[in-house]
């Protein structure tokens, strides 16, 4: 018998539609910037339910609606950045690292903690607020902080130590360069970004 089909009588149903492959949720970190409310207002409880009423509308209009966002972020950056931690979609986490209100949007790694208390052990706060005697309000939240470096592998004129763009040196800054090259140890005149 060659290719013959007999009919068993029985009604024939349609073939059922693959299965579909599950969706891959994967933890990523939204990164929006600064906040609207400065470093002074990170502490507030209103300015951080408004960070985090914002990072919920964000997303929402990304997902379709508020209710998808609250379900996909499990942590709001409200005090000192601005941003969110969500499981999401690879091609919603593409979809909103191109707005432009996003500064960056980068996979969520787990790393070990260390300590629950630095800001407190550091000095910078006590119970959520800022004290005014606090080394973290003294510094002036590091605006204008110099950092120096020394390290004997640095060439200046090389393009990734460029200055263009700059600001100018600070008024306070005392430091020297010197050219190491010459049998003088000749002072030359420093690189703004070193």
């Amino acid at each position: 018998m060659r290719g013959s089909m007999r009919s068993s009588g029985k009604k024939r149903s349609p073939r059922a539609p693959p299965p579909l492959a599950p969706v891959l949720l994967l933890s990523y970190v939204v990164y929006l910037g600064c906040h609207s409310h400065g470093r002074e207002g990170a502490a507030l409880a209103s300015n951080q339910e408004r960070a985090k009423s914002s990072h919920y509308q964000f997303l929402g209009s990304v997902l379709g609606s508020e209710e998808k966002a609250q379900d996909a972020i499990f942590y709001s950056y409200t005090r000192y950045i601005n941003g969110f931690a969500a499981t999401l979609e690879e091609e919603d986490a593409m979809q909103i690292s191109k707005h432009p209100s996003v500064v960056s949007v980068f996979p969520n790694r787990g790393h070990k903690l260390h300590t629950t208390r630095s800001w407190e052990f550091l000095g910078m706060e006590k119970d959520g607020r800022v004290r005014p005697d606090s080394i973290w309000a003294k510094a002036r939240y590091g605006d204008g902080v110099i950092i120096g470096n020394l390290d004997t592998g640095v060439w200046p004129e090389a393009g990734s130590f460029s200055d263009d763009g700059m600001g100018p040196v600070p008024a306070r800054w005392r430091g020297v360069c010197h050219d190491q090259s010459s049998s003088d140890d000749a002072q030359v005149r420093c690189n703004r970004a070193l």
